[in-house]
């Protein structure tokens, strides 16, 4: 299907290694010093592999390169508030007809309301300015646009119920996202399904992952780590990730159960945080 690493991966990896090597340095030695893998380092300079910003500001501390190689990393990922490695991952989203995606952390980004963004991205990048932030939220709430579309994707999500009970951003806030659950469930192109929190069951183990199906391109798995995220298209790891799906979709609550256990929760945040009764 040929979906590549993004090529602001790849500049940043020459960068890199053109500091390295002006350092003098081995990707051996760098690792060790900036406490990660020599395969990380070498992945980075490939542009194979991401990384997170800390990580960027300890290389260009222990290679003298001056705040430049933190401003080459931050320019990369804020071009219209998604980070570069992301983009290819939106592109695909939008050219999908359906997607699937488990959530084990937070509520899918998809569905996500706009002060739920707001306090995901800010606990997730504590030194962002306020505008840096609110261009995250904006980049975000665009991606939604494909649930309006007329021929928007169908879209299957398996989430953990704890998930729905972690008031993140405060109980009123956790409330609202809970009501905007509801309402999308009700979208004949949206499904939601709950994995309970007394599931024996855990076939989520390893992580979220969303499946993209993309006409006359094929199916597309997405995962993220914290140093590295690749859509994939090989027909060993997505139909791997599809089998896991399945599995989940097992383990879950039917729809209408799901939603129903929503609805529920949902009664449990009131703006005092007393349950009602």
């Amino acid at each position: 299907m040929g979906y590549s690493v993004s090529s602001a991966r790849k500049r940043f990896g020459v960068d890199l290694r053109r500091w390295r090597d002006r350092a003098g340095m081995t990707q051996a030695q760098l690792a060790s010093a900036v406490f990660l893998r020599q395969s990380q380092i070498s992945g980075v300079e490939r542009g194979s592999k991401g990384t997170k910003r800390e990580q960027i500001v300890r290389m260009d501390a222990v290679l003298n390169a001056g705040g430049v190689l933190v401003k080459r990393w931050d320019d990369l990922h804020k071009e219209d508030g998604y980070a570069s490695w992301f983009r290819d991952v939106v592109a695909i989203e939008r050219e999908a007809t359906e997607i699937r995606t488990y959530q084990l952390s937070v509520v899918p980004g998809l569905f996500q309301i706009e002060p739920y963004i707001r306090a995901v991205i800010q606990t997730g990048r504590p030194g962002d300015t306020a505008a840096e932030i609110q261009e995250a939220v904006e980049a975000r709430l665009k991606r939604q646009e494909i649930l309006r579309a007329e021929r928007g994707p169908v879209v299957k999500a398996v989430i953990e119920e704890h998930v729905l009970r972690r008031p993140i951003g405060g109980r009123a806030i956790m409330r609202q996202q809970l009501e905007h659950l509801l309402e999308l469930s009700a979208s004949p192109r949206v499904t939601i399904q709950v994995v309970p929190m007394s599931s024996e069951v855990h076939h989520g183990i390893d992580g979220a992952f969303i499946l993209f199906t993309v006409p006359e391109k094929g199916r597309v798995a997405y995962t993220e780590t914290r140093v590295s995220s690749d859509p994939k298209d090989d027909l060993e790891t997505v139909e791997d990730y599809a089998g896991v799906f399945g599995d989940l979709c097992s383990d879950a609550l039917p729809p209408p159960a799901s939603r129903a256990l929503i609805e529920k929760i949902r009664r449990e945040f009131d703006d005092d945080g007393h349950e009602l009764g």
